[in-house]
């Protein structure tokens, strides 16, 4: 009870929302609109007061970059950090799910022509292949 609550995502402040019960106690409704400058995080993704997925993109970047460091710190411990197919493999186990997580959501802005490189994550992503795989 203490991490749930209702979100009223709508333009208008005072539109009727339903009474939401879990184990039979009335949820708190919180109006997102009036949280000026502070974010929601939900199921993990970060949002903001404009759904501007930039920040969910950036916010993502954090647990991506702590899974590249395990890889490399593993690769490194284990001798095996100078085979790319091991260090490839370890990274698309253990790495590409963390940084591509809720991708489907946060992803869509990046889509846009010209926008290419914009994203963090696929900053992340492609710098890793340079330092790793590139000649």
């Amino acid at each position: 009870m203490q991490k749930s609550f209702i979100v009223n995502f709508t333009a208008c402040r005072y539109s009727a929302v339903p009474v939401f019960r879990l184990y039979n106690q009335e949820l708190e409704e919180r109006d997102f609109l009036a949280y000026l400058g502070m974010f929601l995080t939900y199921l993990g993704m970060l949002f903001d007061k404009h759904m501007n997925l930039h920040h969910a993109a950036s916010h993502a970047l954090k647990p991506f970059n702590a899974a590249l460091r395990r890889v490399k710190d593993f690769g490194i411990d284990k001798r095996i950090s100078d085979r790319p197919h091991a260090m490839l493999w370890l990274f698309k186990t253990y790495a590409l799910s963390t940084g591509m997580y809720a991708s489907q959501i946060w992803f869509t802005q990046f889509l846009k022509h010209d926008n290419g490189f914009s994203n963090p994550l696929q900053v992340a992503h492609m710098a890793l292949f340079k330092v790793n795989f590139g000649n």
